[in-house]
């Protein structure tokens, strides 16, 4: 029990408690997933629209890798304006994967009910993203981690109890810095319309999941 204490409860429990009935964790879920659902709705005629150029005109006639590492957590948006669009998308699908990797790790070993509960919200988030993007046009190959992803991933793999509850929020909330970052960039840059609609809706569940972590490390 002390162990537990540690942590707040979840953001959303109280609603769950409300004598009305009017929120459950069902329709709390629901609410946090509806937005990125209707992603794939919003991308069909944008990608249409794209078709339809000529070729040479189209967002795939301009987007090219470019060389870059990852950014880290607090690299703001503008640092990342010269990257191409393509390179932005390629760098938000492997945070969003490590994100996913690290969330799945959460599910199955956080001790904390809240804390696993919401790695279990952050893996179908990223799911949906993951799923959105190929909806995109983009067919990413998973990434093979090294660096410091890696050695976080090593981390995390040799901790255990309440120590790895707190390591894995502390990945977890630098990870989402690093996505809103990207998906920032994406949404003030050149991306083609499919690429910010995907990174403006994930831009909202990313900030919200940073208030739940820091409700969750005591903060709020």
């Amino acid at each position: 029990m002390a162990a537990r204490n540690r942590f707040c409860a979840w953001p959303f429990s109280h609603r769950a408690r409300s004598p009305q009935g009017a929120f459950s964790e069902i329709p709390d879920m629901l609410r946090r997933s509806f937005p990125l659902a209707l992603a794939g709705a919003a991308l069909v005629p944008a990608m249409a629209q794209a078709q339809s150029q000529p070729q040479g005109q189209g967002a795939g006639a301009t987007r090219a890798p470019a060389a870059g590492a990852t950014p880290q957590a607090n690299t703001p948006p503008m640092n990342l304006a010269g990257m191409q669009p393509e390179q932005l998308a390629k760098m938000t699908h492997e945070a969003g994967a490590f994100s996913l990797a690290t969330a799945r790790m959460g599910m199955e070993k956080a001790t904390n009910a809240e804390v696993k509960r919401f790695a279990n919200f952050e893996a179908r988030e990223q799911e949906a993203v993951a799923q959105a993007m190929k909806m995109a046009g983009h067919n990413f190959p998973e990434p093979q981690f090294g660096g410091q992803k890696y050695q976080t991933i090593q981390r995390l793999q040799s901790t255990s109890g309440e120590a790895f509850d707190q390591l894995f929020l502390e990945v977890q909330e630098q990870g989402h810095q690093e996505l809103l970052n990207l998906t920032t960039a994406i949404v003030e840059g050149q991306a083609p319309t499919p690429d910010k609609i995907t990174a403006l809706l994930a831009s909202d569940r990313i900030r919200e999941h940073l208030i739940d972590i820091g409700t969750l490390r005591g903060r709020r």
